[in-house]
């Protein structure tokens, strides 16, 4: 009877036990707490606040500034340009995060992240930056470290960037080194590595996974500039994004920016199939192409592309953005030669040409016959332009019986110009395709 009690006694005390600590994980257990409840999503963002005064601040000074939205130059997820209250360039490497790249190189999800940072900042009523617990800091790259807070709309709170591309799967973990925000970033990155999204585990629809390079057409140009037809790119298929600048039959001229640098670059486009996409002047578009050599005008260009929605597919062509401002870049005479290899292709800008004098091309048959050559000089330099068969639509300049453009209009004339910079005979010369891009004095 003893033994007996005493089995009951101790499986009573079993069942305390157990009853106990179910109760204290019970406790421990938050109700917003994603490892606890599969289901629930945890708006982190929601939890962090602005609570300082940044009237009257400077950054580099103070630790936080609001700054002007208008001069804000998004680079990509986790870097951003801006101009301080003090008029300084200020290049800011965002804190806690690291999205994937979108500029020298480009990986899954990282033109996404970056269209997320320059849609938040630029659609914003106002954007403040602060420092890490207000200390100032740079990175190993001079730039500096900075929580970005924007705010959607007048009425809206700011909300931290920062965590909201953690939160959203466009960064994995990077908060090691950071005094604030800490918790709720590795909250962030835990629930969405959870939730499998974007970084963690999702296919980016805008990614070519196939054997195509995603590439920057800075970085390409570069490449191809140092390294010819030893290049990583030639005779490879490449996906890249460009502003259309200008076209010319099956011709087209895209460019680019690379952000830090400032120089612009260019690449000749030959599209046999266009429906439309690339026909119109200032749209940013992601294509996708093979870089090869063309021997005849002695020039890499993109070719084999193909128009349709991007996919998983390697020849493809989209519309990203429509509307780009193209600005001509102005430029001397004598910035035109072999010291700056950059401008092949790009669209420039020159004033004050004296036209000195004129040929036609007259070979019957010929996709050239009509084109006008127009040697110019300024200050003692020489330069030519080079057209295209121009026909006028307007009925202001002299034409022939076809319509095409006459020599006549330019002889003796001091001319302004907009071109493309294309190499002829091994020469430099400007590519007018449009008397919309010329002015006659």
């Amino acid at each position: 009877m003893k033994a007996f009690r005493k089995i009951i006694f101790g499986l009573l005390l079993v069942l305390s036990l157990c009853l106990f600590v179910a109760c204290k994980d019970e406790e421990k257990k938050k109700p917003d707490d994603p490892n606890t409840d599969p289901d629930t999503i945890v708006d982190y963002v929601s939890k962090v606040k602005l609570n300082k005064s940044f009237d009257n601040k400077v950054f580099v000074n103070d630790g936080i500034e609001e700054v002007n939205i208008s001069l804000i130059q998004p680079v990509d997820g986790d870097t951003i340009h801006i101009t301080d209250k003090k008029g300084a360039l200020l290049k800011l490497r965002f804190l806690g995060v690291d999205t994937p790249e979108s500029t020298a190189q480009v990986e899954p999800w990282g033109s996404e992240a970056s269209k997320f940072t320059k849609n938040a900042v630029k659609n914003s009523v106002s954007v403040v930056i602060t420092a890490d617990n207000g200390q100032v800091e740079r990175d190993s790259y001079e730039r500096y470290l900075a929580w970005i807070w924007y705010k959607p709309t007048e009425s809206a709170e700011y909300k931290l960037l920062n965590l909201e591309l953690a939160q959203l799967g466009y960064s994995k973990a990077a908060y090691s080194g950071v005094k604030e925000f800490k918790e709720e970033l590795s909250g962030a990155i835990t629930q969405a590595r959870k939730q499998k999204i974007k970084v963690w585990g999702e296919t980016d629809p805008d990614y070519c996974y196939t054997e195509a390079i995603e590439v920057s057409l800075p970085t390409l140009k570069k490449d191809i500039i140092e390294n010819g037809k030893e290049s990583q790119y030639f005779n490879k298929k490449v996906i890249f994004q460009a502003v259309v600048a200008r076209k010319t039959g099956q011709t087209y001229y895209l460019i680019d920016t690379d952000i830090e640098s400032g120089i612009t670059y260019g690449i000749q486009v030959f599209h046999r199939t266009s429906t439309g996409i690339l026909d119109v002047i200032g749209t940013r578009v992601k294509i996708s192409g093979t870089i090869t050599y063309y021997d005849t005008a002695g020039v890499f260009q993109l070719t084999d592309v193909i128009d349709r929605r991007m996919s998983s597919n390697k020849n493809n062509l989209k519309i990203i953005e429509e509307g780009v401002p193209v600005v001509p870049q102005e430029v001397s005479i004598t910035d035109i030669d072999e010291s700056n290899p950059a401008l092949e292709f790009t669209l420039v800008r020159l004033n004050g040409l004296q036209v000195t004098r004129t040929y036609t091309t007259n070979t019957e048959g010929s996709s050239s016959n009509g084109a006008i050559s127009i040697y110019c000089t300024k200050d003692e330099q020489k330069i030519t332009v080079r057209t295209v068969v121009l026909v006028d639509k307007t009925g202001k300049y002299t034409v022939d019986l076809n319509n095409i453009v006459l020599e006549s209009n330019f002889q003796n004339k001091t001319i302004d110009v907009v071109g493309i910079i294309e190499k002829y005979e091994g020469n430099y010369q400007i590519k007018l395709v449009s008397m919309g891009d010329v002015t006659i004095h």
